[in-house]
């Protein structure tokens, strides 16, 4: 099988957002694999940053993942790199960073920084061959919030104002 590292098409972003959702659900252990990334709509907004900077790999005509690189002058950034999970561990994630790095070099980007699954060996050697290392590591962390912190005498303890309900202020 042959896969094909290009440009990704504005038509195929719908396609771009299944894979990264499937992808990403899939490796978390979602139950619905698809649920992952809710009602965001990242693919489209990375894509729309700079489209020319947004990768698709193809192979034998499937549609099989996707990258996107942000130039920030001599700092870049890229992700979400993502696989479908019928191709993972097939090589595919490697040619879409040997693709990124050559951007990269032509961009002449001084520093780029990435943000994986740092619990995740297989991400980690994956991006050690790029002569990616750990560095700041970012701990993200949840909590419930307790139905009594929410909510107080069935009243809301934060309240909201839309902007376009709020008295204006004119200059005198």
């Amino acid at each position: 099988m042959e896969c094909d590292i290009r440009s990704l098409k504005e038509a195929e972003l719908g396609e771009a957002d299944r894979v990264a959702r499937l992808s990403f659900g899939t490796f978390l252990g979602l139950a619905d694999p698809m649920s992952f990334f809710g009602d965001a709509d990242y693919i489209r907004t990375r894509f729309r940053a700079d489209p020319s900077l947004s990768l698709a790999a193809e192979e034998d005509g499937d549609f099989v993942g996707s990258n996107f690189i942000a130039n920030w002058g001599s700092v870049g950034v890229f992700g979400p790199l993502t696989v479908h999970p019928d191709f993972w561990d097939n090589g595919i994630a490697k040619r879409l960073l040997d693709k990124t790095m050559e951007i990269f070099e032509r961009l002449k980007t001084k520093h780029i920084g990435i943000f994986t699954f740092s619990n995740s060996p297989k991400h980690v050697h994956l991006y050690q061959k790029y002569d990616f290392w750990p560095r700041f590591l970012t701990a993200v962390m949840s909590k419930t919030i307790k139905s009594e912190y929410a909510m107080k005498d069935g009243q809301e303890m934060i309240s909201w104002t839309k902007y376009s309900d709020m008295q204006k202020e004119r200059p005198s």
